[in-house]
């Protein structure tokens, strides 16, 4: 079976108990980085299937979290400059600020959701190289209960001793997730 078909059948089928093995009904669809855009159009088929099934999906992008805290201070401009000297308390700053904005677009969707429904979590390769998704992950445990779901689509692949790694260079660093690969 594919993993979109895995998924769907997951999330029409089997969403009320997808918390059952992992407390939580978080699922990660692992691909390969170059198969980002046709992930897109599979991702953007199963949203219509979904919807047809009465099923309502919403869409969360990590794409501009970095950046939202200080385009909205107007001090976008200062941080490329600053970036440039690229200190570890500005990565710090940074990834405080994004996880931040991630935390709150998740936050909104789900109060949006009222309690049932599909979160896809996309364009996760932005928060590289500035936080990790398991302490966002974390922030939703008590949040997305079933028969909310939340799925995370992951640019990621299995290294040669069998660990997940992040766009091949991390570790994923987060064990809770039902994890189609």
């Amino acid at each position: 079976m594919d993993k979109f078909d895995e998924l769907e059948d997951l999330l029409t089928q089997h969403r009320r108990t997808l918390a059952q093995n992992t407390g939580v009904p978080f699922i990660r669809l692992v691909y390969q980085a170059e198969e980002e855009y046709p992930c897109q159009r599979l991702r953007e088929t199963l949203a219509r299937t979904l919807a047809q099934k009465q099923v309502t999906v919403k869409t969360v992008s990590c794409c501009g979290a970095v950046f939202t805290h200080y385009e909205e201070r107007g001090r976008l401009e200062q941080l490329f400059e600053l970036e440039q000297t690229g200190t570890e308390r500005l990565s710090a700053n940074i990834a405080r600020h994004a996880r931040r904005e991630l935390d709150r677009r998740l936050a909104s969707t789900i109060e949006g959701l009222k309690g049932d429904g599909v979160i896809f979590l996309v364009d996760t390769a932005f928060a590289y190289p500035y936080f990790q998704l398991g302490p966002v992950l974390d922030a939703c445990t008590n949040l997305i209960t079933p028969p909310m779901a939340l799925v995370v689509f992951y640019p990621g692949e299995v290294d040669a001793n069998g660990r997940l790694m992040f766009l091949g260079q991390r570790l994923s660093g987060y064990y809770r997730t039902r994890d189609l690969i």
